[in-house]
């Protein structure tokens, strides 16, 4: 598990990304049923979860990470 901020800025990228070549190649699908009544577009579905993704690297890009007391910095677990 990624312990600093600039980790997970850099994850957050990669992120988007994957996510926006799989929108470009038609590779992503919605779930056809009852429950899925907020995104049965993909399209829609892509364009919003990319928005917040980009919002999310948007903030990250300015984070810095303070080690802890010991001068280090121990892994987060989920």
């Amino acid at each position: 598990m990624n312990t600093e901020a600039s980790q997970i800025y850099t994850q957050l990228q990669t992120l988007y990304r994957q996510l926006e070549r799989l929108d470009q190649q038609g590779r992503i699908v919605m779930a056809r049923d009852s429950l899925n009544r907020d995104f049965p577009d993909s399209k829609q579905a892509a364009a919003t979860a990319l928005q917040g993704i980009e919002q999310a690297i948007n903030a990250t890009c300015w984070m810095e990470t303070l080690a802890t007391t010991d001068g280090t910095y121990p892994p987060l677990g989920d």
